[in-house]
């Protein structure tokens, strides 16, 4: 009996650590393990997920997660850094709700507005863009809220713009996550991802940071068996 106890607090346990929410990944590991490239050339450096090359076949560079789960409605938070020698013509994206790789939302920051649309068959369609100027030698803390038809677009920790979907016939309820560049030139970085909502959970492979079996010995070890 006490060895079913045993068993059975071990595997809660590991669980517990494995698959608590929210899913975050901030590239400290090395790899990008959990992340499907669908265009373009990207690597792990110096911390971040980096876009380095666009795709010969001029395919906008994008990369998705291969989540066991889909996005509905929660919150994307990604810090998005220029190349020193950029000089603002890269437009970095955030996909969410992305039903395929190549249809679902899309959020675009520029040197001069934050911008919304879709991907449409892999084509770009804008909803709508707000102008403000963005400080591309500085890191870019964003945050998108997305509820229903509506995203709320974050810079810095300040709520910048609020842009809805005009027609739901070509809306998308839930999907994968994922970035892209709009005309690469130079290098982007994403970096310290967070996504939390409803049915969002670490998973392996991207949470490979935590090592369940080391921490459940050090747990373990303060539980006294008598």
């Amino acid at each position: 009996m006490r060895e079913a106890l045993i068993s059975c607090c071990c595997l809660f346990l590991l669980s517990s650590f494995v698959y608590a929410g929210p899913c975050k990944d901030d590239f400290e590991d090395g790899n990008d393990n959990g992340w499907k490239v669908l265009s373009g050339e990207w690597a792990v450096q110096a911390g971040a997920y980096v876009q380095l090359k666009a795709d010969p076949n001029m395919r906008i560079p994008r990369t998705i997660i291969q989540s066991p789960w889909d996005f509905k409605d929660g919150t994307i938070e990604v810090t998005i850094s220029f190349d020193k020698k950029s000089d603002g013509k890269e437009v970095p994206a955030v996909l969410y709700r992305m039903i395929d790789d190549d249809n679902g939302y899309v959020f675009r920051l520029h040197s001069d507005s934050l911008e919304v649309g879709r991907f449409l068959n892999g084509q770009f369609d804008s909803i709508r863009g707000d102008a403000f100027p963005i400080d591309i030698n500085k890191p870019c803390k964003m945050k998108l809220e997305i509820e229903g038809i509506f995203t709320k677009v974050y810079y810095n920790g300040v709520i910048k713009s609020r842009i809805g979907e005009p027609d739901p016939k070509k809306g998308f309820d839930k999907g994968k996550i994922g970035f892209a560049v709009f005309d690469a030139n130079r290098p982007v970085y994403f970096d310290d991802l967070v996504i939390d909502g409803q049915g969002i959970y670490a998973f392996p492979p991207m949470d490979q940071k935590v090592d369940p079996v080391q921490k459940l010995v050090s747990v373990w070890g303060g539980i006294k068996i008598k």
